[in-house]
């Protein structure tokens, strides 16, 4: 039962005999008893139900009075009916019979539980199912609120209030999806900023609609990032997967190449460049030097250096920055492995420099093992393996006291 009082459901019990059991079979009401349970009551004519006698104690055969009278022959007692229907039953002998509902603190068939408290918000709810987020109950140190299984402005499917980062877009939400990264188009107060004509960059890498990008097409996604061929966060360990890690960007077709730098207070780095003239030229082994592979790991042998142009232009620096891309395969001579900067040990790199700066860099990109052999940077290993990328606002001196370990995301996209 479900949560019905002894006498509700008595109540409930003798309604259901008087409309579905006794006034059709009983003769009080014009009834042919014959026809009960064989044919439909509400075919018999008038004249047919006269042909039957009608017993009754009353003279109106319509108050619904038992009978009391036996018909000849039939050899039934005193005080029975005519019908084979149970008689109707008052309140109290319903309850005398009936067995335990929900609510009287025993476990009948059909119920999950019965504390027999009448409290709702426990464990046990007052229809005697189990407590549970989504059934409208608000269950005393288990839910903050309970909507129904739905999400609105006032609660969650998972009975929690809503709250910026759940993941659950609300009224006074532009967007909310439930991660920490405030620069995948939802920032991290659940707002909005992309494709809104302005470029944010404390809160997105970039924007399509801003005109500032209007002219560098399939630079920035919808989401308002870099399109990019390499992408890694530096951290204090080592993070480059391995040697090959800038062989997409090295095979990539497009005219132009850009690297961001950015921390979690926004984009710290942007500049873009056009690629040398001929893509050809631009292979994972030949790509800003046209020098062998052991010469062209010296600053002043990359013939084809890539002149950036700045996309943050509140951003202190060099008005020209200039990016070395190494090749994969160079390698410098072993006689010139213990001078410094000359050789940077071997593998791709990238570094990018104010113009004309051969001992000093704003930004280093490299492993810091190189492919076969350790980086040869003054203080490189003492800096530890988060310096694999290094940025400084100021060009930092290449040997000496070493690179400023940068930790943080790096992207780079050739477009």
């Amino acid at each position: 039962m479900l949560g019905l009082t002894w006498m509700h459901r008595s109540a409930w019990l003798a309604a259901l005999a008087g409309a579905g059991g006794c006034q059709i079979s009983n003769p009080a009401f014009g009834l042919d008893p014959d026809t009960h349970g064989g044919s439909d009551s509400a075919g018999i004519s008038a004249s047919e139900a006269q042909t039957e006698p009608v017993l009754t104690t009353s003279s109106e055969p319509t108050t619904g009075v038992l009978p009391t009278t036996v018909e000849p022959g039939t050899g039934t007692d005193p005080g029975t009916t005519f019908s084979s229907e149970p008689p109707l039953t008052s309140s109290s002998d319903t309850h005398d019979t009936a067995p335990s509902g929900c609510g009287d603190g025993v476990l009948d068939p059909g119920e999950a539980c019965d504390d027999g408290d009448g409290i709702d918000t426990n464990d046990c709810t007052n229809k005697c199912t189990e407590a549970e987020c989504g059934d409208g109950i608000v269950h005393d140190g288990h839910e903050a609120c309970d909507g129904g299984g739905v999400d609105d402005d006032q609660c969650t499917a998972a009975c929690t209030v809503p709250k910026c980062g759940d993941g659950v877009v609300t009224a006074s939400e532009q967007c909310d999806d439930a991660n920490d990264d405030n620069f995948d188009g939802c920032s991290n107060d659940c707002t909005s900023s992309c494709q809104n004509r302005v470029f944010e960059p404390d809160r997105e890498e970039c924007d399509p609609t801003d005109p500032v990008f209007a002219e560098l097409d399939a630079l920035c996604t919808k989401e308002c990032r870099l399109d990019t061929c390499f992408r890694m966060t530096n951290t204090a360990e080592e993070d480059f997967a391995g040697p090959d890690w800038f062989d997409a960007c090295a095979s990539a077709a497009g005219e132009r190449i850009a690297v961001l730098l950015r921390d979690h207070d926004g984009v710290q780095y942007l500049r873009f460049g056009l690629k040398p003239p001929s893509n050809s030229d631009w292979t994972p082994a030949n790509m800003t030097s046209t020098k062998s592979a052991a010469d062209q790991w010296k600053f002043d042998y990359h013939d084809r250096k890539i002149v950036l142009t700045d996309l943050l232009f509140d951003k202190p620096g060099p008005f020209v920055d200039v990016l070395y891309a190494f090749g994969k395969t160079g390698q410098p001579k072993v006689s010139e492995a213990g001078i410094c900067p000359s050789s940077l040990g071997d593998g791709y790199a990238l570094a990018i420099a104010s113009e004309d700066a051969e001992t000093h860099a704003r930004v280093l990109l490299m492993p810091f093992a190189g492919k076969s052999m350790p980086r040869n940077l003054g203080g490189w290993a003492d800096a530890g393996a988060g310096v694999e990328l290094a940025f400084d606002g100021a060009p930092m001196p290449l040997c000496g006291e070493g690179p400023a370990p940068f930790l943080g995301t790096v992207a780079v996209a050739v477009f």
